[in-house]
């Protein structure tokens, strides 16, 4: 019997990258798994059901919440997975940037929760994950507005946890680090710069390496599996061990041996 056999499982953002992953392990894993995204799925997991939503829209994250209760009688896991990246200093970040990474980013989970709680509340058991970042565990000096956001994530997602432990509802964050996504190649100048720029962008990773987007699914099923029933309010950084510290100074260069995938 899977990890999450009997779940009804809602994923926003469940197109690609994590969120793919993450709907491909929930199957895997026997839940039955409703997800939205913007676009079609990549690759379409066998026994998911899709729909095109717009995660920062009310209404569209409320019709879509509405039919997987109306087809399923319940939701037991929520999954925020939906943001983009913005990396630029500061004084560089327009007023127009700023506004639209939080509305992509915070809004969307905001809205999906909402959505989801009061049921969740009714049935007094639930479990929200909520994709933050490394970045929202620690200031990093490229992305500041982007870590904003994703501290912002952390800080709801622990009230949440605090203001419904009491009626069975957890919730928590996995942060990654350095993750192969799209969103992380989309970064790049090209999708080619990839292999090449591997050591500069796992420089200041321990593990001196690229995580995977199914790595971070799993953490996901533990955190939405009865596995983890007695957590709630925790930040789980899946990122080789960058956000734990500092390194040794000779460790923070280009010339070092990439770990083992």
């Amino acid at each position: 019997m899977g990890r999450l056999a009997g779940k009804v499982a809602v994923v926003f953002g469940g197109a690609r990258g994590i969120g793919l992953a993450t709907v491909r392990e929930f199957v895997a894993e026997g839940a039955t798994v409703f997800a939205s995204d913007i676009r079609e799925p990549e690759s379409p997991v066998e026994g998911a059901q899709y729909s095109l939503a717009d995660a920062t829209d009310e209404e569209q994250v409320a019709t879509f919440v509405a039919g997987a209760l109306a087809a399923a009688g319940r939701i037991d896991v929520l999954v925020n997975n939906v943001g983009i990246h913005l990396a630029k200093p500061l004084a560089e970040t327009t007023l127009a940037e700023f506004d639209n990474i939080f509305a992509l980013n915070v809004r969307a989970a905001f809205l999906g929760t909402r959505a989801v709680l009061p049921h969740m509340i009714e049935q007094r058991a639930g479990s929200i994950v909520t994709t933050s970042s490394n970045g929202g565990m620690m200031g990093r000096p490229a992305d500041p507005v982007y870590n904003a956001t994703k501290h912002a994530l952390v800080g709801l997602t622990k009230s949440i946890a605090v203001a419904h432990a009491h009626q069975g509802i957890r919730a928590n964050t996995v942060n990654p680090g350095a993750i192969d996504t799209d969103m992380l190649r989309s970064t790049l100048a090209s999708p080619d710069d990839f292999e090449a720029r591997q050591h500069q962008l796992v420089a200041s990773t321990p593990a001196a390496r690229v995580g995977e987007a199914w790595e971070v699914a799993k953490a996901i099923v533990f955190l939405a599996s009865d596995e983890s029933r007695f957590i709630s309010g925790a930040v789980l950084p899946v990122d080789g061990a960058k956000a734990a510290g500092a390194m040794p100074s000779n460790r923070y260069s280009l010339d070092f041996d990439l770990g083992v995938r």
